[in-house]
Parts: C-alpha cells; sequence; structure tokens
C-alpha cells in the first residue's frame, strides 16, 4: 500500500500515515496523539467523496480536508459517525463549512446517543481540562530536565486542546438510518450496517463488498478495546456476524489496516475476557481478586498481540478496566 506523511500546517499532534487500501479508498491512520485521534477512511466515488470519523478536533479534520485536496478534486458528500465518542465526531463542523453540501451520517441510536450524552461530555471537557493544564504545570515545576520536553508539549497541547472545545459546534447527523442503509454508485456500492451493540449500544460498519473492505470504527481496534460505554456479552456475537461477510482488509478505529487474522485474535479476547469474568464472578470472586486471576489467565495467550502500541495503551491497564466493566455487568 502507498503511503505518505502528512501533518498539514497547525496541525498540533494530529499526525497521520495516508495508505491507499483499494482503488479509490484510502486510510489516514492516526498516529499515537496527546489527544487520541482516530484513523479516517476516505473513500471516493464517481460523484463526491464519503469520509468516515472525523477525529477528537475540528484542527485534526482540517488536515485531512487539506490531505483530500492532493488526492481528489472531487467534493465530500459524506461524512459517517461510526459511533458517539467524541475522538469519531467532533472534527463534523469542519466538512460542511468546507464542503456546504456534505451530509452527515449515522444511525438513529448514535445520533440520540450524541445528543443524550455526547453534547453533555463536551462540557465535561470544558470543565475537566483545566484541572489536567494545572496538574501539568505542577509536574512541570518539579521535573527533571529528562522529562521537561514532554510535559511542555504536553501543557501546549492541553492548552490548544482546551480552546478547540470550548469553541467547538457540534454538527450532528443529518442523515440516520436504523439496520442498514446502501448508496449505490455508478463505481461501487457502500453499505452501511448495524449488526448489534460492541463497543457502544449504535456501532455503525462501512462495507465495501465489491473491494472487499470493511471499516469497523472502534468495535475492532488495534489495541484493547475500551469497553466504559460497551456491550462485553454482546461483542463477541455482534462480531460473528460482522465476520460472515466477504472481506480481507479491516480498516479499524485504531491502528494499522489488518485482515481477518486480527479480527479472530480480537474476538477470541473479548470472548475469552468475558467468560473467565463471569466463571470467577460466578464462584463468589471480588472485583480484586477477579482482575488478579483473569490477568493471569489471559496473559500467556492475550499480552503479547495486544501490547503493539506499548506503553500508549497498555494492555494489563485496558484489561483492568474491561474486567470492571464486565464484572459490573455479570454479578
Amino acid at each position: 500500500m502507498d503511503c505518505c506523511a502528512h501533518e498539514g500546517p497547525d496541525s498540533g499532534d494530529a499526525r497521520f500515515e495516508v495508505r491507499k487500501v483499494a482503488e479509490g479508498v484510502w486510510v489516514a491512520v492516526a498516529a499515537p496523539a496527546y489527544k487520541v485521534n482516530c484513523n479516517t477512511a476516505i473513500i471516493e466515488n464517481d460523484d463526491g467523496v464519503m469520509v468516515v470519523d472525523t477525529h477528537s478536533k475540528p484542527s485534526a479534520a482540517r488536515v485531512i480536508v487539506d490531505k483530500l485536496r492532493d488526492l481528489t478534486a472531487k467534493p465530500v458528500r459524506y461524512v459517517v459517525n461510526t459511533h458517539f465518542h467524541w475522538d469519531h465526531w467532533h472534527g463534523n463542523e469542519v466538512y460542511p463549512a468546507a464542503y456546504p453540501h456534505a451530509e452527515i451520517v449515522s444511525n438513529q441510536i448514535t445520533r440520540e446517543a450524541m445528543v443524550r450524552k455526547g453534547l453533555k461530555r463536551i462540557q465535561d471537557h470544558v470543565r475537566g481540562v483545566p484541572a489536567e493544564i494545572a496538574r501539568l504545570r505542577e509536574e512541570l515545576a518539579t521535573a527533571p530536565s529528562a522529562r521537561r520536553d514532554k510535559l511542555e508539549a504536553d501543557l501546549r497541547l492541553a492548552k490548544a486542546y482546551l480552546a478547540e472545545v470550548t469553541a467547538l459546534k457540534p454538527a450532528l447527523p443529518t442523515i440516520a438510518f436504523e439496520q442498514t442503509m446502501k448508496l449505490y454508485r455508478r463505481d461501487r456500492e457502500i453499505h452501511l450496517l448495524h449488526l448489534g451493540r460492541a463497543h457502544t449500544e449504535g456501532d455503525v460498519f462501512v462495507y465495501l463488498p465489491k473491494e472487499k473492505v470493511v471499516i469497523t470504527g472502534d468495535a475492532v481496534i488495534g489495541w484493547t478495546p475500551y469497553m466504559g460505554d460497551g456491550y462485553p456479552e454482546d461483542w463477541a456475537g455482534t462480531l460473528d456476524r460482522l465476520a460472515q461477510l466477504d472481506f480481507t482488509h479491516i480498516v479499524m478505529g485504531h491502528g494499522e489496516v489488518v485482515g481477518r487474522d486480527w479480527l479472530r485474535t480480537f474476538r477470541a479476547y473479548v470472548h475469552d475476557m468475558v467468560a473467565a469474568v463471569r466463571k470467577e464472578a460466578a464462584a463468589g470472586a471480588t472485583l480484586d481478586e477477579v482482575k488478579q486471576r483473569v490477568t493471569a489467565a489471559l496473559a500467556p495467550t492475550y499480552e503479547k498481540p495486544f501490547s503493539t502500541y506499548g506503553e500508549y495503551r497498555p494492555w494489563r491497564t485496558g484489561l483492568a478496566g474491561n474486567v470492571e466493566r464486565t464484572f459490573a455487568m455479570v454479578s
């Protein structure tokens, strides 16, 4: 796959590697960042472009808009949000500003979650980031020289993020579907699918049957999944329905493009974690005991494959959160 680095003017921590997945299909793979950005999929059609997911802030979305002009002269007609989490839709406002006829699309469940939970979380960020800035300043005041550059960069990024989230103009989906939406273009089909609950109640999968590409949002990612808004007991079944589709490439919400082997590993982790927590909870173990025992049981199989991103997303920290969420639901 072709790849090129692109940071763009004033991109801050919005750094992406743009890779070609199929003819007219690219993914901008987000590099690890202080405020996490999701990947963006770009699908060029005969009459325009579809963009899937828009990052954690408008400045990151502008990097992609700038890069789009290098890829195609066609306008963005559709922006798809795979779910309601902030790092996948806070850049929405950039697209209708740059492309006045662009429609924002998701399913009805996700749109309702944006209204019910997502808008509130924007204000949570506005209230919470000043404390984050204060903490970074305190750490910087006593930090050894080896840590100062990193802390100074994080402080700059935190201040910039606060300015962005304070000025955010949330752009909600203008088109909402129920289970399935299909777009038929002269050169390709695009299927938007809701296959069940997983990372959230409304995960949207984008499927290109001709190109054998599926775009998963955070229902499949390259590190340990976040389950704070998830449905661990439903997740593996949703991935089983995904596996019934005919595809060879997976564009994940975070991480590199992968094949079906990673889906099997990811699905097995979710299934085995839930089964292990359920077994320990049924035996009367406390949450702390469950965390210790499940970690010991799963580490030989899953710690290495889920540690590609090392200290940025440590497996044991993610597993502890997954166990806590699952224990609360099964005990």
